[in-house]
């Protein structure tokens, strides 16, 4: 690591290693707050994309939201609710060819790239089918 882990650095990782899910940079500012933790938004925007240039969290590009973190950090893919906008990770085996696909096709080098599947989600299904009955 080429970065010095300082303690507003290291309460971000902490509290992105403790969530179980994907969090915006204002849920990681309100919940750090919400811990005592003296932390401007700024900073906290600084030290998500210096965390995350480091290979330390994940980041999603959200459409609505702007971009979310994880600390997922192997190669995988994500579902987005249209309904009520949760990300979920897809586990499912992970085409690393699409790289090199890209390179052969742009003639290009091809260093970063997020696949978002959507839909609807099985929670928001059940609602809609229950409201439907």
């Amino acid at each position: 690591m080429s970065i010095k882990l300082t303690k507003q650095r290291q309460e971000i990782l902490d509290l992105i290693q403790a969530s179980e899910g994907h969090m915006t940079a204002d849920q990681i500012h309100t919940k750090l707050k919400e811990g005592d933790v003296s932390i401007g938004i700024a900073t906290v925007y600084r030290n998500l994309n210096v965390l995350y240039n480091e290979k330390l969290i994940n980041r999603v590009r959200h459409p609505e939201l702007g971009f979310i973190y994880d600390k997922n950090l192997h190669d995988h893919y994500h579902f987005r609710c249209r309904e009520c906008n949760r990300i979920e990770d897809v586990e499912l085996d992970y085409r690393k060819e699409l790289h090199q696909l890209v390179e052969e096709e742009l003639g290009c080098l091809e260093l970063d790239h997020d696949i978002t599947f959507e839909g609807i989600c099985k929670d928001c299904l059940a609602k809609s089918n229950q409201k439907h009955k």
